[in-house]
């Protein structure tokens, strides 16, 4: 499970536009009106004296006193602005301090909160996980029984019973075998979910030819033409990769038994996520408004009795390759093909 957290970063924190804005034009503020104070001081000073006709011997003596004016009034007046910038300074740091003692509370609260849904999400999964199994398990010696016995009727039904009847049992013992199918794949998912993820580097290309090894005896009496890019090199769980490529091209060759001829072609191409491996076929495709269904448990957008199947193929995929920090999507067309593309982390 991924263990990032959401959290409020400093760059979060509320600002003061305002004291900003100001701070970053004091020095020049002040200098301004510094000058224009001493500007006006000097002219209008001048023009005062020189419109009240002081003698010359009293000229030295009135500038004099006009300089340390000067001096009292700058002083005063760089006190004045310099302390009314302190103070603003000061309520911006308040303000920050606040704010993020604020923010480092919102963290502590939203990490606990997050820790803790982790926690049930955790527990939950685990329930879901080991009631899946149990159901699962418990389901299988009955079911057995189930298949067992309807077959043995089948085979040893007396002479007088009629094809209807014949037919009811050879229906029930298909259903059984669904079923036992069924639970079998379930059986699977859960140990993928539960089982500790070994990555080491690997060959996506032999892990595929094995694979495809593994798929074509499942269909012994059909051609398809497989096409497997060379020095696919990757990190991951070779064993629970090998099970994604196998549900993927047993996907393939269940969806091209209808296209002559049937092509497979499983590779690598570059896109703006790093490296993305692809397994596509000319099969019949599909609707792309159906395909949120493909990654849900016992979803199909085809019939059973045309292309068989429990369901939960995919669902495994999609599980594996999110355990490997990677995600898989699919691109189709009716009666072109699909491709179904995936990402694995460290690539």
């Amino acid at each position: 499970m991924n263990d990032k957290r959401p959290s409020l970063s400093q760059t979060d924190l509320p600002t003061n536009g305002d004291a900003a804005e100001s701070s970053q034009y004091v020095p020049a503020r002040i200098a301004l009106i510094y000058f224009a104070f001493g500007f006006c001081w000097i002219f209008f000073g001048d023009r005062l004296l020189d419109w009240l006709s002081v003698p010359p011997e009293r000229m030295g003596q009135i500038q004099t006193a006009k300089g340390w004016l000067f001096v009292i009034g700058s002083s005063v007046l760089l006190y004045v602005l310099l302390r009314r910038h302190q103070q603003r300074d000061e309520l911006a740091v308040n303000e920050l301090l606040r704010s993020q003692t604020e923010v480092q509370r919102m963290n502590a609260e939203l990490e606990a909160r997050v820790a803790q849904r982790t926690q049930q999400l955790e527990a939950a999964n685990r329930e879901l996980e080991s009631f899946a199994y149990a159901v699962s398990h418990d389901l299988r010696a009955p079911l057995r029984s189930l298949s067992g016995f309807s077959q043995i009727l089948r085979e040893s039904a007396p002479a007088g019973l009629d094809d209807k009847s014949l037919h009811y049992l050879q229906r029930i013992h298909e259903a059984s075998q669904r079923m036992s199918n069924l639970i079998e794949d379930l059986l699977g998912l859960s140990r993928i979910s539960r089982a500790e993820l070994n990555a080491r580097p690997a060959s996506l290309s032999q892990i595929a030819a094995e694979a495809a090894a593994a798929v074509r005896e499942r269909y012994p009496d059909r051609e398809v033409e497989l096409v497997i890019a060379p020095d696919m090199d990757v990190h991951g769980d070779i064993r629970l990769l090998r099970i994604a490529m196998e549900n993927l091209l047993d996907n393939a060759w269940k969806y091209t038994a209808h296209a002559n001829p049937a092509r497979v072609t499983v590779g690598v191409e570059e896109s703006t996520e790093g490296l993305v491996y692809y397994v596509q076929d000319n099969g019949v495709g599909f609707d792309m408004r159906y395909a949120g269904k493909l990654f849900a448990p016992f979803q199909r957008l085809h019939p059973e009795s045309e292309f068989p199947g429990t369901g939960i193929g995919l669902v495994t995929v999609q599980r594996i390759i999110a355990r490997h920090g990677g995600r898989v999507w699919v691109d189709a067309k009716p009666n072109l093909g699909a491709t179904f593309y995936f990402t694995l982390s460290g690539e």
